[in-house]
């Protein structure tokens, strides 16, 4: 038995992802994250039913032009997604939620041999895996798309859980394979060094801009920056942009569907609105950005206002921005990384395992892991490709893909060192520009294995510290935090191998 994919877009760097699976004579499209419709359908529908995983441009934003353009057309979401699916489009009077709502956890039939039931996926709520099961006299066959989802918790969804997927094995996995290969830190010390982040700015007379998609990213960050012991008390104004504000007023129009901690939050106070206690949010509505110390928003800022004052921009780390404009990136990770994402693959175990939404350098390095291609038929589909996926057949070695990361060398001890000859391949990954930035490595062991990578040019420029000019020599490291006032790091917890420029014995 053969099933199939039609591939309208797999999401490779940034764009949304869309696919159609044919079960049989039954066609189920899985997200719309198109921007457009056109070239991609023609006058007639291209699928039987659709089912949105979840809210975020990426996977929903072509919704309402596909339902416009095929109004009969089933489209199936979970409550929390269908009420955030407008988000995602210019305020219309009597726009609301599209589709139809699926209740979570129950096997509803879409035909007489479909069923589909959503299971949540953790990362912004509403997500949902979607699990489908296409039964034929001869067997079941099930395929499960996760969407994108999550392990661990975040402020605003609680992790997706192992636990909820025991007894699934499905024959074809669709992944989210955005992280790649990549480790991330953990969430907590995520949020703690993005905080750290923006108090460092505040020392320095700085504003500080922080750029976040609008529907949950940005109110992830408001939360943080409202409840983070740094910032509490601090007399600090917080600027929303309209549509950060638009997505805090969808949310909080769901509390009883966010988590327990966050409504017993709300019981005391607004949960994103404050002009009482410190620090102080409100919407920024088109007023002059020096009346707030942080400004959240969705957009960049103008480049008028980064003349009119001292801004540190915060932006996503790997998320473009126009030229010429000074950042600093930062990491608030809502999908998982490299490790979880194995550990979801091995929990499942399925025949077939389809990567997709992720730049296809990332997907290629997990592609590329040998426990994955020894154990599964690995797939990175192509935008406009034809997947077939046959159920049943036998695992066969198969080379790894073109792009993997993977690479052999020579490795030589001289007497001055050591040296390491790589093929010049590497320098065609596009990662290899800020690897390779400064021409100065660091390595560390790890276990068995030395991890080296670039340093960045802020890296070099700092001066290096030594043995005694260290945070823990320093007179004003005090319970591992820094009280030098003329440091940039005062207020925040440092390293004692740590070192600045005002340094005191």
């Amino acid at each position: 038995m053969t099933l199939g994919c039609r591939v309208y877009s797999p999401g490779h760097g940034g764009a949304g992802v869309c696919l159609v699976v044919h079960l049989g004579a039954y066609r189920l499209m899985l997200d719309c994250g198109l921007s457009g419709l056109d070239p991609y359908f023609d006058l007639t529908p291209p699928a039987d039913a659709v089912i949105c995983s979840h809210a975020h441009p990426q996977h929903g934003r072509g919704l309402l032009a596909l339902h416009r353009g095929f109004p009969d057309l089933p489209i199936y979401t979970s409550e929390v997604t269908r009420a955030l699916l407008p988000l995602n489009w210019p305020v219309e009077p009597g726009l609301t939620g599209l589709g139809t709502v699926l209740p979570w956890r129950l096997p509803v039939p879409l035909t007489a041999d479909v069923t589909v039931e959503l299971i949540p996926a953790g990362h912004l709520p509403g997500a949902a895996l979607v699990w489908v099961q296409y039964h034929t006299p001869q067997r079941m066959f099930s395929l499960l798309y996760t969407g994108n989802c999550f392990l661990a918790n975040t402020r605003l969804t609680e992790g997706l859980r192992l636990a909820d997927l025991r007894g699934i094995r499905p024959d074809v996995l669709i992944l989210d394979g955005t992280a790649g290969t990549c480790k991330y830190p953990r969430r907590k010390q995520q949020e703690q060094q993005l905080v750290e982040a923006v108090v460092w700015g505040l020392t320095q007379g700085q504003r500080v801009w922080i750029g976040a998609g609008g529907i949950g990213e940005a109110q992830e960050i408001l939360l943080v920056l409202r409840t983070h012991y740094l910032l509490t008390g601090r007399p600090v104004k917080i600027g929303v942009g309209a549509g950060v504000a638009r997505g805090c007023d969808a949310l909080g129009e769901l509390l009883p569907f966010l988590p327990e901690p966050v409504q017993n939050f709300a019981r005391h106070q607004s949960l994103f609105w404050d002009d009482r206690v410190y620090p102080q949010s409100y919407r920024w509505q088109g007023s002059a950005p020096q009346n707030f110390d942080i400004i959240v928003a969705c957009t960049p800022p103008d480049v008028d206002y980064l003349r009119s004052g001292d801004w540190l921009v915060l932006w996503p780390q790997g998320e473009s921005l126009p030229p010429d404009m000074p950042t600093q990136p930062y990491q608030l990770q809502a999908h998982n990384d490299g490790a979880a994402t194995l550990q979801l693959i091995h929990t499942l175990r399925p025949q077939h395992l389809v990567l997709v939404h992720g730049s296809p350098t990332y997907l290629g390095d997990l592609a590329g892991l040998p426990e994955l291609r020894n154990r599964y038929h690995v797939h990175i589909p192509q935008a406009g490709a034809w997947l077939d996926l046959p159920v049943g057949l036998p695992l066969m070695p198969s080379p790894p893909p073109e792009h993997t990361g993977s690479y052999e060398g020579e490795l030589t001890e001289t007497a001055t060192g050591i040296r390491i000859d790589l093929p010049p391949t590497v320098t065609n990954d596009p990662r290899w520009l800020n690897f390779g930035a400064t021409g100065l490595v660091s390595a560390r062991w790890q276990g068995e294995d030395l991890l080296i990578r670039g340093l960045s040019p802020q890296e070099v420029l700092a001066p290096p510290p030594t043995a005694e000019r260290t945070c823990a020599h320093c007179r004003f490291y005090r319970g591992q935090r820094c009280t030098q006032p003329d440091s940039p790091l005062v207020g925040l917890q440092v390293a004692p191998e740590g070192y600045c420029d005002a340094f005191a014995p």
